[in-house]
């Protein structure tokens, strides 16, 4: 968790305590106008994007209430383009915090409400977040703005066009306006490149003349003496082509995820499948968890986790299909006390999960779980073939069922499973699909929220989902059924008089006695099976093969948590902006850690050259 910032109302207006400063005057959205949209020429460049089909890109350093993304956003809404807006906060305010700001501005700037429903917790790194259905790009870093800024120049390829540099004043942030930050500014710029910012002290003019800016002063009176605009006179980053279009093999989650965040940023996307139908596969489930199983451990596993799914049950929000409903994890096999415990503290105070005592947990979920828990407030119910539908419902989304994708199609990326192991280019990858079922039971009572240990029970219509199986050979069906109605056993017992039984002694259990199930009667309804993938160290295998091929797949158990992430990500490397995550989080997930890994040990999982 990082440090929020410490804000206070002084005077009808927000002020930092720790930088002793405001954040603005109180002609607030005059002032961003003034100082920095009309200098930097945001309203002109927007035209331009907008007639030449391009995405706006802004920097901006000091994110603070969000007011010079609103006014910003509003312009790019107005000019009629696409708008990605790249901002830094050391501190930034708490959610709880920011929500009294979107009170008082939503009437005004409309673009707050979208912000509050997708606003990034308190944890450092990336976060990006899609508003204004879309057209609206934001990508804000959580940390040191040095930190982020030289992550930026090493993976961003396309220039920025706007610089906000709104950090409070030098004598209280010196750190903001460091020769050294302003080069990493300099180096994401291009020519024309603008700059606006609210300081005219004479070491940020000359500071920023020596970084390539030529420099300006602007007149600000009556309300201050001046403040500094200027453009980049070098060469700078090179704008690069973005294709006009591009394929998608693969029409369930991953697959439409990658098409929707494609057609966001005006791409044209035509979705391959063999398939009669979308969804066909694991992602044609009745129902499925939107549920992160985090790691307290600070490693870039729990990093993955985390902002995976702080970023996908903020993007499902925007979609039919999700409910959000909460979900509960109670101890268990795979959650020891000790671990929850960890957990729970590496992510105190950002609102994603809160720790339970028993009591605590039954009264939540109305069920008799007998041990502590973690409830996930955000976390809730997916209709997966729901949500997939909606997410490929947009003009620029071309679906083609029973195709395959010609051969020789680039741009292409690759989201059908396991079946991506076997086209050009995939080969290497260690990846085998392992089967799943889940069963649907009717009960005369249910919990009233999903409840996961092992395994887990989700409430839907007037019965339950228990699953799910995982079996690399598959198991008969009926041993399927008998493990997963166990579930609702084994979450319904205190954790003392529930032991971890080995997963073969389990599978091996092809009945459930009536005594077992005495406690709640049920009525088997059906059940639904379907291959996951899964990679040979459990990790989803996200990002470029090659030039103009990517991949994502082998989201295993955790598709709908990982799957909206992993398109973000891939349709960034195709648009040729950052993917929004770290790159020691990325190096994790990347398809080249096989081939790392090959040249040490060789080939696993009938992976080859």
């Amino acid at each position: 968790m990082i440090e929020p910032a410490d804000l206070v109302w002084q005077g009808g207006q927000p002020f930092a305590r720790d930088f002793n400063d405001i954040y603005h005057a109180p002609d607030g959205a005059r002032e961003v106008q003034r100082v920095f949209i009309a200098p930097a020429q945001v309203e002109s460049k927007a035209a331009t994007a907008a007639a030449e089909g391009l995405t706006l890109r802004i920097g901006e350093l000091g994110f603070g209430t969000g007011l010079n993304f609103a006014v910003a956003a509003a312009a790019a809404l107005k000019g009629g383009c696409r708008l990605h807006f790249i901002s830094f906060d050391s501190r930034p305010i708490a959610a709880n915090a920011f929500a009294e700001i979107v009170q008082r501005r939503r009437a005004s700037w409309p673009i707050y409400a979208d912000l509050q429903r997708a606003y990034p917790p308190l944890l450092a790194g990336w976060h990006r977040r899609t508003l204004a259905e879309g057209r609206i790009m934001l990508s804000l870093y959580w940390g040191e703005a040095g930190d982020g800024l030289a992550d930026l120049v090493n993976r961003q390829r396309q220039p920025i066009d706007a610089w906000l540099l709104d950090g409070f004043a030098p004598s209280r942030n010196p750190a903001m306006w460091r020769e050294g930050l302003l080069r990493q500014v300099a180096k994401l710029s291009t020519a024309g490149t603008s700059v606006a910012t609210f300081s005219a002290a004479g070491a940020v003019r000359r500071r920023l003349e020596a970084c390539g800016f030529n420099v300006r002063r602007v007149d600000q009176r009556p309300h201050k003496r001046e403040s500094l605009a200027g453009t980049f006179a070098k060469a700078g980053l090179v704008r690069q082509p973005v294709t006009k279009r591009a394929a998608v093999a693969g029409a369930g989650i991953a697959g439409a995820s990658i098409a929707r965040h494609l057609a966001e940023q005006g791409i044209a996307v035509d979705v391959f499948d063999p398939a009669a139908a979308i969804a066909s596969g694991a992602s044609g489930l009745p129902a499925a968890l939107l549920h992160p199983r985090l790691l307290g451990d600070g490693s870039p596993s729990a990093a993955w986790r985390v902002h995976a799914y702080a970023y996908s049950q903020a993007l499902v929000r925007r979609f039919p299909g999700f409910l959000e409903s909460g979900v509960l994890q109670a101890q268990g096999p795979n959650l020891g006390a000790e671990k929850m415990r960890r957990i729970a503290s590496a992510y105190a105070g950002t609102g994603l999960v809160e720790a339970l005592n028993s009591a605590q947990a039954r009264q939540a979920s109305g069920w008799p779980i007998g041990s502590d828990a973690l409830r996930f407030p955000h976390s809730g119910l997916v209709e997966p073939k729901t949500l997939t539908r909606a997410l490929l419902d947009h003009p620029l989304i071309n679906l083609q069922l029973r195709r395959l994708v010609p051969s020789g199609t680039r741009p292409l990326a690759l989201a059908c499973a396991g079946a991506v192991r076997h086209c050009a280019g995939a080969s290497f990858l260690e990846l085998v699909e392992v089967a799943g079922q889940m069963d649907i039971v009717a009960l005369d009572e249910r919990p009233r929220l999903p409840v996961v240990s092992d395994g887990y029970l989700a409430p839907v219509n007037s019965g339950v989902v228990a699953g799910a199986t995982f079996e690399h050979r598959p198991w008969p069906v009926e041993e399927a059924t008998a493990h997963n109605l166990r579930q609702v056993e084994a979450l319904s017992l205190p954790q003392s008089a529930n032991p971890p039984m080995p997963k073969e002694q389990s599978m091996r259990r092809k009945t459930v006695s009536d005594s077992s199930m005495k406690a709640h009667r049920h009525r088997w309804v059906g059940r639904f099976r379907a291959n996951r993938a899964i990679a040979s160290d459990r990790t989803p295998i996200v990002g470029e093969l090659a030039e103009g091929l990517a991949v994502s797949t082998a989201h295993g158990a955790m598709g709908m948590t990982t799957a909206p992430f992993a398109g973000a990500i891939v349709a960034s490397r195709l648009t040729g902006d950052f993917p929004p995550l770290e790159r020691d989080v990325e190096a994790l997930v990347e398809p080249a850690r096989f081939r790392r890994r090959q040249a040490r040990r060789g080939y696993r999982l009938g992976a080859s050259a």
